[in-house]
């Protein structure tokens, strides 16, 4: 049996570095679109459960109320979790899809959404919409092309080894124990305050670990493409 995850992040792409630096914001109703596209897309190719994260704002059973009429293949499920409206929604939701043993995992958020999906999700490959704020790891996917990779995988229509990549990860240890991970950045600041968690004064800024540096990204591998991968060079995905 064929199953897919999608974890939706209905709080993602919205804090305050969005907002004051006129950045494209996607808004819930977008985000309900894209879900409709994406069950749509593994409906299309066969896929037997969709198992879907609820939310506070309900974007998957937004999603749903237009899509009964002619009735859909796969089967929709929403996951029973407690919403608490934080991070810790996404994590439940990839324990209990990981337990559920789906194939695959749609996830629309930023780098932090997929940065604590991948922490509980292990070895489920992860297709990644981008809508959140920082979106280095996630790509602009169409959501119906993404449903319908996600269903192909799913359904063994592919050799998953060749079609999927293994990403890097920063491992984030103190005294000796695994504390986080992080997909794409880990920053030293001297800033005391968590604040807005946004870094406004680059010189507060003591030492960034990277583990892609793209000019064509944005965040803080940017920077670091402009230190490693002067322009002119050759400038390879990942430096």
């Amino acid at each position: 049996m064929s199953k897919v995850g999608i974890i939706a992040n209905p709080a993602s792409g919205k804090d305050i570095r969005r907002l004051v630096s006129q950045a494209t914001v996607i808004s819930n109703n977008e985000k309900t679109n894209i879900m409709k596209r994406v069950i749509l897309g593994l409906d299309s190719v066969g896929v037997d459960e969709v198992l879907i994260m609820p939310d506070y704002y309900g974007l998957g059973i937004r999603a749903l109320e237009d899509l009964n009429h002619p009735p859909l293949y796969s089967k929709i499920l929403f996951l029973d979790i407690e919403i608490e409206g934080t991070q810790e929604d996404s994590i439940q939701a990839a324990q209990r899809m990981g337990e559920a043993q789906v194939d695959c995992i749609v996830t629309l958020g930023g780098d932090g959404t997929n940065r604590v999906v991948s922490k509980t999700c292990k070895e489920v490959p992860l297709i990644p919409i981008s809508t959140g704020t920082n979106n280095v790891f996630p790509v602009m996917n169409e959501g119906t092309t993404a449903g319908m990779a996600a269903g192909i995988l799913a359904r063994k229509v592919v050799d998953e080894r060749i079609v999927t990549t293994t990403m890097k990860k920063l491992k984030i240890s103190a005294e000796g124990k695994e504390k986080d991970l992080a997909l794409i950045d880990a920053v030293v600041v001297t800033e005391h305050f968590i604040g807005a968690r946004a870094i406004w004064d680059l010189k507060r800024v003591k030492q960034v670990l990277l583990t892609r540096a793209e000019p064509g990204s944005i965040g803080l591998s940017s920077i670091g493409a402009a230190l490693y991968c002067p322009w002119g060079a050759e400038t390879p995905s990942v430096c």
